[in-house]
């Protein structure tokens, strides 16, 4: 894996990030970041700590809130590197449930 890396240094820098899997898999993008605390414009990572990643793709209906999205739920211990193409998290896609 390569030493350069994103910059994630906002929460909001997380989104529509790659996410794949230690095989190399494919999850899809992150398209939702569920954290506890109160809504802030742009916390930072010492302010406010990630639970999951929604992750997946999203179609027009989707995006425009018609139908739900197929998520795939990813706990942010499950990320274990990040690079210039993206998160790397453990397992398999398999090992992800949908929401």
């Amino acid at each position: 894996m390569t030493t350069q890396r994103l910059a994630l240094n906002r929460l909001t820098h997380l989104e529509r990030v790659r996410v794949r899997a230690e095989d190399g898999s494919r999850l899809g993008h992150v398209f939702e970041i569920r954290s506890n605390g109160a809504a802030e414009t742009e916390p930072t990572w010492e302010d406010r700590g990630v639970d999951v990643l929604l992750c997946g793709r999203l179609g027009l209906f989707e995006r425009l809130g018609w139908q739900e999205p197929d998520a795939l739920v990813v706990p942010w211990d499950a990320v274990i590197a990040h690079d210039e193409r993206g998160l790397v998290v453990r397992g398999t896609k398999d090992d992800y449930k949908r929401i």
